[in-house]
């Protein structure tokens, strides 16, 4: 059971701390729910890079390439809208001598773009994918899978944590031959950090949730999982 459990009246001074910890007993509690899912979006990010010894050859390589990227996008008609590029980087490569610090001629131009891509629909992922994985200049396909109803999931998820961590608190106290008081704050960031910093405590626990990207992926997951974390500090009585 993960849980952290303070309890008693602190009566020490805390002037050097800009919001007091609470001044009677208390207990805080962790809450947590989480369902598996099977997704219906996705968001697709990839890196264009281009390299030429010309400036003007790189960029028409890149400008090139990501008319092929629109192109095959129209095919499968994702909408423009969908597609988002990112700002456009030059980096000039120099030679360099043996010691690592004199820069000396130019040796060419690199040019990156990175563009996002996101998928109402998943009809034809493994496609894109694919087809994109395969044009030149071209790296760091990476997917992030989702629910086009995430928010409704959420909220559900939210109502069962608290039942979750109250059920924690409500066993606690009873160990401990102390009753449950009322809710006097609730954090949901999934972060012990935050939630205690509001008492002027701190803790370096952080709780991770959510779906990682998934590297050059050409199939959609059967499921992904959502979860939700809510910590809730309780009042106690004698």
């Amino acid at each position: 059971m993960r849980a952290l459990v303070l309890i008693g009246c602190l009566l020490m001074s805390w002037n050097a701390i800009s919001s007091p910890i609470p001044d009677f007993p208390f207990v805080t509690v962790t809450g947590e729910s989480s369902r598996k899912v099977t997704p219906d979006t996705a968001v697709v990010g990839i890196e264009i890079v281009t390299y030429s010894e010309s400036a003007d050859k790189a960029f028409e390589k890149l400008n090139n390439t990501a008319a092929k990227l629109l192109s095959i996008l129209e095919k499968y008609k994702v909408s423009t809208d969908n597609i988002t590029s990112h700002q456009l980087v030059k980096d000039t490569k120099r030679a360099r001598e043996n010691n690592g610090y004199s820069k000396l001629d130019i040796l060419g131009y690199e040019f990156t773009q990175v563009f996002e891509i996101r998928l109402d629909k998943l009809e034809h992922y493994s496609e894109i994918a694919d087809e994109i994985s395969k044009m030149d200049n071209v790296k760091g396909l990476k997917s992030e899978f989702d629910v086009s109803n995430r928010e409704e999931i959420e909220v559900e998820l939210i109502g069962l944590a608290g039942k979750n961590a109250k059920l924690k608190a409500k066993k606690m106290a009873l160990g401990l031959d102390v009753k449950l008081g009322s809710v006097f704050a609730i954090n949901d960031t999934g972060s012990y950090k935050s939630f205690f910093a509001t008492f002027g405590l701190d803790n370096d626990r952080v709780i991770a949730f959510g779906m990682p990207p998934i590297d050059s992926s050409f199939f959609v997951p059967k499921h992904i999982e959502i979860s939700k974390t809510i910590n809730v500090l309780y009042k106690l009585t004698p």
